[in-house]
């Protein structure tokens, strides 16, 4: 009797075998295309100004000096932006009971973590509006910050969060097998504890959108760096009060990822009201 085949011996299988990229001679040869190599008529570039915080209140927020600069055609706060977009939560649906609060473009009251952006700058280049953001001058009062995953987790923890109960956004049980019977037959039992420190995927090309709304028809084109295209069309068009059908999500060349572009970023949603609220180009690189 003949064994049928193992994965390893099918003739159609990929696993073990060197396969050549089917894009890799395009981009070798220089003609790949990138979200930042697209430019568009009337393009102005975002930037950020961002919390040095990881817990504080937002007392003032002052961008007169920020306006004067060269080439500055907007300022927006989070209230300017919260406008435009409702909040949305970062859930998954198939983790039953999965817990988020709801989340802006920008920082609203106060700054939740540290780089939580907060105001929003266009200018004519990503230069000019980078230099304006250094004539931002937000006010802090500094609040405790939760850094430690035992503290956040505490029964006595207080929510960072105030519309959650606790720091707790996922907790699973998965009880499968003869569990007790393993451990007590087993010849050596080994208990440890591992820590795992901050990962960050760290990709050739950085995240990166350029949004064009178009007031005259209602419709939105997004060209993304992102994974997950369509999960944004269902987003911009859901938060943002468009029809679907008029939303239009371009992931073009994504040069990486390990990841991180399949995620919704305060950068994103912002990009786009900024689109919406300037009715021009937006693009912003990370």
């Amino acid at each position: 009797m003949t064994s049928p085949l193992s994965p390893l011996d099918r003739p159609n299988s990929y696993i073990g075998k060197a396969l050549p990229r089917p894009n890799a001679k395009r981009l070798l040869a220089g003609r790949g295309r990138f979200t930042d190599d697209i430019q568009l008529p009337r393009m102005l570039h975002a930037a950020f100004a961002r919390s040095p915080y990881a817990h504080a209140k937002i007392v003032s927020i002052d961008v007169e000096d920020a306006r004067a600069m060269p080439g500055v055609r907007l300022i927006a706060t989070g209230a300017d932006l919260a406008k435009l977009c409702t909040p949305w939560v970062g859930t998954l649906a198939h983790f039953r009971g999965m817990k988020s609060p709801p989340q802006y473009p920008l920082a609203m009251d106060r700054a939740l973590w540290a780089g939580q952006p907060i105001v929003a700058i266009l200018a004519d280049t990503r230069a000019q509006a980078e230099d304006a953001i250094e004539r931002v001058n937000i006010a802090f009062e500094d609040l405790p910050p939760i850094v430690d995953i035992d503290l956040a987790r505490a029964s006595d923890a207080a929510p960072l969060h105030e519309s959650l109960a606790d720091n707790i956004a996922f907790k699973t049980t998965i009880e499968s097998g003869e569990i007790g019977a393993a451990f007590a037959e087993a010849a050596e039992i080994v208990e440890a504890e591992l820590n795992f420190g901050r990962h960050t995927p760290v990709t050739l090309e950085p995240r990166t959108i350029l949004a064009d709304f178009e007031p005259g028809e209602r419709s939105l084109t997004v060209h993304h760096s992102t994974q997950t295209p369509y999960q944004f069309q269902d987003l911009f068009s859901r938060h943002f009060g468009l029809d679907e059908s008029r939303v239009r999500v371009i992931a073009n060349d994504v040069g990486g990822s390990f990841g991180m572009k399949l995620h919704v970023y305060p950068e994103d949603m912002a990009t786009v009201a900024l689109s919406i609220l300037s009715e021009r180009p937006v693009k912003y690189v990370a």
